[in-house]
């Protein structure tokens, strides 16, 4: 039954009753929702008013007659209508509201107010009374004739039900004057205190006016449900008289003649709008039910707005009575008759007839077709608003347009300003209050209502604000077209304007458009031009992205007004620190009154502009005429040019130099001259030169050097004045030339250089040579030495000088500065000391060389460019370059020029070098090979002591150089290239093959550098058989053991090292090459063998043509020629390319005769069915081909016998076969073994062996076999789990390589894993009895065992490992075949000692002994990290130098301890398991997890604990 059927049931079986309503509660709970003050008045004026009401009293009947009394009655009349029958009904009826649409009254609460403060109040109108009084809980009344005569006045009485205070006069005056404002019908409200007027208010209405609705106004609301058809503005004045109560009277000093009475009016302009109202059927309904009433057909809405002149004539002289009715700058309220609690947004009051909620102090937007009524009203509401300013402001615009042109002074337009301030702040609207959507919904409104934009007042009159922009102070100074918001009003009305831009968009910022128009259409001042540019900087500054065209057309439409000159043409601005501000200046530089308060570097990078170059205003000022006429002129130049001379670029100097020496241009004693014709102030050498004249010489003295003005007189004219015609005195010369030569010029200074002045010493002393003295030889200065004495003994030209030499004296300065020598020049002075110099001279040469070359000589010398051969070498009388010698006198064994040994510890620093290079060595060896062994043996064992220099390259080259002496008869002697020699050859039968050298121990070291190997490596064994294979083979009289021994050498390399799969071409010829030695049955003929034993025939044959015998019946069938059947050589074979026999031939069985079911055949397929299980037993999965299901579909099948054809490659056979099975697919996912009466076990072992697994094993048939011909009980005797497999079919594949996919429950108890503990320990401490030092590791037969694992701890190959020593007690190791320095190289034995530290550390984890288990070994050869070998733990060195070293040069780190503690577990988990299957995985996690917590332990010796945590979540176990 559902609810619904469960109701019906009760509403139609049980007797209805009536629902009792308490009233008492009731109305007060209605009461709880009218909390404010004086509610009582404001319903009844309300009520007075639908009523058309004119006037009003009110009565207050207190205690006594004081005002400080109580009251204890009131009484409401007013002279509206009586009431009719209809109201005395709803008057007795709770929310019964009045149905008249065009009354307030809405919900019939509004009566009930008065029982907020009395019991039974009593109502008269019209002759009739009512009374109301309670009996038992429940509100009656009782109505009828009142006999009075009292037509007029419609009264209210109110008992007090306590007695309550008086309002004050104020506030309560205050109340009334608010609710006479908007009241339609009522002109006066009296108030009685007893029998005293306390306060009279009374409103007189003037005509109004109407206002004009714009077309471009939308006069709907938004749904369309009202429509403004008019507005009308009238002034309503107002009146108050109240008597004024004082504040310091007391009861009893009271008297009703003393009280002093105010006196007060206001002027208020209440603006209407009358509404049609339109909406539907459905719509009008819903109203109806909600509020009582119908929506009105017309309605009124309207505003208080008080214009600016009567804001200014009220401002501070109102009576406190009306201050309420001007809100002004605060936000006005909604009369819904009366104030109610919610605000308009804005500075007006509205008075509309919206909804209000249940306490009338709010307009319902909750209730949605009460909000849907509401917020239509409220739009038009702003509409009005819109319209109201428009109004005002069209009157502002018709005020400015008269008055601008009569009065445009700062004062007029300031009170413009703040006139539309006012208006504008009159309609801006801020969030109301308590529903801010109210504000919202006027706001929305007002801006949406018009087409037009809003007009507001601008720097240029009343525009629409669109056209306006927001003032900004960095642009104020320049724009002057474009229309801005006066500062006044912005300032006023910022948070208008605020919105106006960013939520309404209706305005904006100044932008360079606006500033591209201003420029556009007027010419800038100076001063305008300055903040331009500054506003300009800043904009760019700021962030602001300018493209090209709108900086071209800035740049174009600025102009200076002067001369309208454009930016565009400007190219430079003035530095007064370089140029003065009061000089002429090009016209492509700003005007420096607009740049001088602009920092320069911002001319520069917003404009382009550079500082005007000293070049670029010399060029302009050169041309001005007073230049060459004008003294004053021209030293101000001068002046100019000096001060900034000094920071221009040599370029620059010399464009100005070309400028001024053209020009008359310097002021002198003799007028203007050019600079040439001019003398520095101190020359005064002769009376009559023309000397500069300037205020400050010492200014201007770097721009006459430039210019040339003359320091000095002219080097012709000395020679002219002072010295005639004759010889003259070079020392007087030289005394003077030295105290000037600061002030010759660079051509003066050259001459005296290159002149040949300077006498020469003559140093004969015979007396022809004295009368060739007497004719003066003169030289240039750098071609003579300073007398020195050095320089006479080695016959070096020196200078005639008279006196002493001091090289610190002014005239011996003077000549060194001309170029005189003070020493011999490196070219001279090893000519000197080479041949054919003078034995004597050229010992003393050399020793002067080497005694001064660091102090002379070693800034110039380059030992590899010098031509000279000057050093003396140890053979007499020959003289080398210093690369053409050298000091070590061994080198001199290969032919090599050594320097003299007494001059050994000398000539080092002057390039020659101690040994030649080793690119010397080599080519001094290609030419001059070692034609005997001893000769060879003293040049190897001196390139021994040279080998450390040799690099990569050079080993390449000696590898392959045929230098090696090889005697091959007594009498010739071959050379050969090292990596064809050998040290050691063990079998005498190879010496022919192989070279075998041996030059001393000393002498071999550097023939192993070169790539001699100690012996032939399985990669020269196999380049031999692919060269000489037959040779080798017929060399030893057909030794086939000898022959097969090279070949296993080579299938060791291949299983073990792989060297020779790396040489791919080699490996190419050994696949083609007959190489391989074949073996084949050989017939017995003429009774050789006469045991019948079988002979094999070798011979040799390439991979493609022999088979690997893996089938011995196929091998007798077809006898081909197979490998020799040995472990090692097999996988070299089948690598070469030799085809498995088995996988060659095809086999093809045929059952022949009737396929029958015997006792035979079913006794053996119950045999197999029942022991299928058994087959699969702990055999690996990965070998297994078909599973344990597929065996049991199996069925028997007897046939008569079995025909089978077998072919390989063209070759045929065929037999029948009356003892054999076949095993056949016969659809359906069935499979039937057939075989003969005479079966095989063995050979129905093999069949199965064949098809359930992939490998074919011989341990697998017998297996089978026994499994198959054992009873169950035997197998069970045997200890073979038969029962557990059986009952357990599903566990039979478990297997080393692999744990069962299935779940099965597994027991984890403490004493499980605590045995799995003891198991792991008592591991560990067999390494650590058993292991210890082992000198050779032979890794054969353990290599066996895991041939066919892929793992990085596969062990190194076998006989491969040497100890070479020991490291802090552990024992190391290399490959057999390399050199101990792999792993104790000074190189590896930082990296060496850190690994074994950490291997240490991670050893006492599991209580390992360090020295008896851990050995560490280094393979560059092997993939191997580490492998157990008997339980000895090995490590290569190799994978921590690459993986790990670097990181841990400070301390291990936590990733390297991780990584060698997981390999420590993987490999103590081969102690276990050799193999790596899932068993070994087992035992590896277990070590990890029983370990773990200890690894955490000491990892906190290394690393912060939190840097663990965050580690260790990463590991992987």
């Amino acid at each position: 039954m559902t609810i619904d059927d469960i109701r019906n049931r009760v509403l139609s079986n049980l007797s209805e009753e009536r629902v009792e309503v308490n009233h008492r509660p009731l109305i007060d709970k209605i009461l709880a929702r009218y909390s404010s003050e004086f509610v009582i008045y404001r319903e009844l004026i309300q009520n007075s008013d639908d009523a058309k009401s004119s006037s009003i009293q009110i009565i207050f009947e207190t205690e006594g007659n004081s005002l400080w009394s109580k009251i204890i009655r009131i009484t409401f009349k007013n002279n509206g209508f009586a009431f009719r029958p209809e109201d005395w009904d709803r008057l007795k009826k709770i929310a019964e509201g009045n149905p008249d649409e065009q009354k307030i009254g809405a919900f019939g609460v509004g009566f009930y107010s008065l029982f907020s403060v009395c019991e039974e109040p009593f109502v008269s109108s019209g002759g009739q009374g009512m009374a109301f009084f309670w009996r038992h809980g429940q509100l009656t009344s009782k109505q009828g004739p009142t006999g009075d005569d009292d037509k007029v006045w419609t009264t209210f009485l109110m008992d007090m039900r306590e007695p309550i205070e008086l309002p004050n006069v104020e506030s309560f005056a205050q109340f009334l004057a608010n609710s006479l404002g908007f009241t339609g019908n009522l002109r006066e409200i009296s108030v009685y205190f007893n029998n005293i007027l306390a306060i009279h208010l009374s409103k007189n209405i003037m005509e109004p006016k109407s206002i004009n609705i714009s077309s471009e106004l939308d006069t709907y609301s938004p749904r369309k449900m009202f429509q403004l058809t008019s507005v009308l503005v009238k002034d309503v004045q107002l009146e108050v008289r109240r008597v004024l109560i004082p504040t310091n009277m007391s009861a009893n000093q009271w008297y009703p003649t003393d009280l002093q009475t105010e006196q007060a009016s206001i002027l208020l302009r209440i603006t209407s709008g009358n509404l049609d109202v339109n909406v539907s059927d459905t719509f009008s309904a819903e109203m109806e039910r909600i509020t009582k009433k119908k929506p009105p057909r017309k309605t009124t809405i309207q505003m208080i707005f008080t214009g600016f002149n009567e804001h200014e004539n009220y401002n501070g002289t109102i009576s406190s009575v009306f201050k309420n009715l001007l809100p002004y700058p605060e936000q006005g309220r909604i009369y819904i008759g009366f104030s109610t609690h919610q605000t308009t947004g804005c500075c007006s009051h509205l008075a509309a007839r919206v909804i209000p909620t249940v306490e009338r102090e709010s307009i319902d937007l909750a209730e949605k077709t009460l909000s849907i009524y509401n917020h239509e009203m409220l739009c038009l509401a702003g509409t009005l608003c819109r319209i109201l300013y428009d109004d005002e402001m069209a009157y502002i615009e018709q005020l400015y347009n008269e008055m601008i042109s009569e009065n445009n002074s700062d004062s007029f337009r300031e009170w413009i300003g703040i006139w539309a301030a006012y208006n504008l702040t009159y309609c801006t609207f801020r969030n109301s209050t308590p529903n801010e959507k109210v504000g919202k919904i006027l706001e929305e409104q007002f801006f949406n209502c018009s087409k037009k934009n809003l007009p507001i007042l601008s720097t240029n009159g009343v525009l629409p604000i669109s056209n306006i922009r927001l003032p900004n102070s960095e642009m104020e100074g320049f724009i002057k077209i474009v229309p801005i918001v006066p500062k006044v009003l912005f300032e006023q009305c910022i948070g208008f304007f605020t919105k106006a831009k960013n939520t309404y968009q209706i305005i904006g910022e100044l932008t360079l458009n606006d500033v591209l128009y201003e420029l556009r259409n007027r010419t800038l001042s100076e001063d305008e031009m300055a903040k331009l540019l500054n506003w300009w900087i800043s904009y760019r500054s700021s962030g602001n992205n300018v493209d090209s065209s709108e900086f071209n057309q800035f740049m174009q439409f600025a102009r200076i007004d002067k001369k309208s000159q454009s930016l565009s043409t400007i190219r430079y601005f003035l530095n007064p620190v370089t140029i003065s501000s009061d000089v002429d200046i090009p016209d492509d530089v700003l005007p420096y009154a607009i740049s001088k308060d602009i920092d320069l570097q911002d001319l520069v990078k917003w404009f382009g502009w550079s500082e005007l170059p000293l070049v670029n205003w010399a060029t302009f000022i050169v041309n001005k005429p007073d230049i060459e006429v004008n003294p004053v002129f021209a030293e101000k130049v001068h002046y100019i040019l000096a001060r900034s001379l000094d920071n221009i670029s040599q370029d620059d100097k010399e464009t100005i130099r070309q400028l001024f020496v053209q020009k008359q241009c310097i002021p002198t004693r003799f007028g203007m001259m050019y600079p040439s014709k001019a003398y520095f102030e101190n020359v005064n050498l002769f009376p009559n030169l023309p000397t500069i004249q300037f205020q400050e010489s010492s200014m201007v003295q770097n721009i006459m050097d430039l210019l040339g003005v003359r320091k000095v007189v002219e080097l012709q004219l000395i020679f002219q004045r002072l010295l005639g015609q004759g010889d003259w005195d070079h020392m007087q010369l030289v005394k003077y030339l030295s105290l000037k030569f600061s002030d010759l010029n660079e051509d003066e200074i050259t001459i005296l250089k290159s002149v040949a002045i300077w006498p020469k010493k003559n140093l004969q002393q015979s007396k022809k040579a004295a009368k060739q003295a007497q004719i003066v030889q003169r030289f240039v200065a750098n071609n003579l030495h300073v007398p020195s004495p050095i320089h006479r003994d080695l016959g070096l030209p020196i200078i005639d000088w008279q006196g002493r030499w001091d090289c610190n004296a002014q005239e011996e300065k003077f000549l060194i500065e001309l170029g005189i020598r003070e020493y011999p020049t490196l070219q001279k002075i090893l000519e000197l000391a080479a041949p054919p110099t003078d034995p004597e001279i050229r010992k003393k040469a050399l020793k002067y060389f080497i005694t001064n070359f660091d102090e002379k000589y070693f800034s110039n010398y380059n030992w590899a460019e010098v031509k000279v051969a000057f050093l003396p070498c140890s053979v007499q009388g020959i003289y080398a370059k210093p690369s053409e010698c050298f000091i070590n006198p061994k080198c001199s064994i290969m032919g090599f020029q050594v320097v003299r040994q007494d001059l050994k510890y000398q000539v080092e620093k002057l390039g020659v070098l101690q040994n030649p290079d080793p690119e010397q060595l080599l080519e001094k060896l290609k030419k001059n090979r070692p034609q005997d062994e001893n000769k060879g043996k003293e040049i190897f064992e001196y390139l021994a002591s040279q080998q450390g220099d040799f690099i990569t390259s050079d080993w390449n080259t000696l590898n392959y150089l045929e230098f090696i002496p090889f005697r091959v008869y007594p009498d010739i002697i071959i050379h050969a290239s090292p990596f064809k020699c050998f040290f050691k050859i063990q079998e005498d039968f190879l010496n022919g093959f192989f070279l075998r050298v041996d030059f001393g121990e000393k002498a071999n070291k550097f023939l192993q550098s070169c790539g001699v190997k100690n012996e032939p490596t399985p990669v020269d064994f196999a380049e031999l058989l692919v060269n000489s294979s037959r040779e080798l083979m017929n060399s030893n009289g057909g030794d086939v053991e000898k022959y097969i021994s090279i070949l296993r050498r080579i299938a060791m390399d291949y299983k073990l090292c792989g060297s020779i799969t790396r040489k791919l071409s080699l490996v190419e010829k050994m696949k083609s090459v007959p190489i391989l030695l074949a073996v084949r049955r050989l017939e017995n003929v003429n009774n050789v063998n006469p045991g019948n034993q079988e002979i094999q025939g070798y011979q040799l044959a390439t991979a493609n043509e022999i088979y690997i015998n893996d089938d011995i019946v196929y091998q007798g069938i077809f006898n081909t020629l197979t490998a020799p059947e040995e472990d090692y050589l097999e996988p070299l074979y089948k690598w070469l390319g030799c085809r498995s026999l088995h996988d060659s031939v095809k086999e093809v069985a045929v059952p022949k005769g009737f396929a029958q079911q015997t006792k035979n055949s079913q006794q053996l397929q119950d045999t197999i069915l029942e022991r299928a299980s058994l087959f699969y037993f702990k055999h690996p999965t990965f070998d297994i081909k078909k599973d344990e299901e597929w065996l049991k579909r199996l069925k028997v099948r007897e046939v008569n016998y079995i025909e089978t054809t077998y072919s390989l490659g063209n070759k045929r056979q065929t037999s029948k076969d009356s003892c054999n099975c076949i095993l056949q697919d016969v659809g359906m996912n069935s499979w039937t073994l057939y075989i003969t009466s005479n079966l095989k076990l063995l050979d129905i072992s093999k069949h199965i062996a064949k098809n359930i697994f992939k490998t074919r094993e011989w341990n697998s048939t017998f297996r089978i076999h026994t499994l198959l011909t054992t009873s169950l009980s035997s197998l069970k005797g045997m200890g073979y789990p038969v029962d557990r497999i059986l009952q357990h079919p599903k566990l039979k594949c478990f297997e080393n390589n692999q744990r069962s996919i299935f779940k099965t429950k597994v027991n984890a108890t403490p004493e499980i894993i605590q045995s799995l503990r003891l198991s792991l320990q008592d591991s560990i401490n067999s390494c650590n009895l058993i292991s210890g030092n082992i000198d050779c590791i032979d890794t054969q037969e353990y290599f066996e065992n895991v041939q066919n694992q892929i793992s990085y701890c596969d062990i190194v190959p076998a006989q491969s490992l040497l100890h070479v020593g020991f490291s802090q007690d552990i024992s190391l190791y290399v490959p057999k075949d390399a050199d101990r320095s792999e792993i104790m190289s000074p190189t590896r034995m930082v990296p060496l000692t850190r690994f074994i530290n950490m291997l240490k550390d991670l050893a006492t984890i599991f209580g390992i002994i360090p020295n008896r288990v851990i050995s560490v070994f280094y393979d560059d050869n092997s993939t191997s990290i580490a492998f157990n070998y008997n339980r000895s733990l090995f490590f290569n060195l190799k994978f921590y130098i690459g993986y790990h070293d670097k990181e841990c040069a400070i301390r291990p780190t936590i990733n390297a301890m991780t990584y060698w503690f997981m390999t420590f577990c993987h490999e103590l988990a081969h102690n276990y398991v050799k193999h790596h299957n899932a068993d070994h995985e087992y035992y590896f996690s277990s070590f990890a997890e029983a370990y773990m917590a200890k690894f955490f332990e000491m990892m906190k010796n290394y690393e912060a604990p939190s840097e663990l945590f965050h580690k260790s979540k990463r590991m992987k176990y």
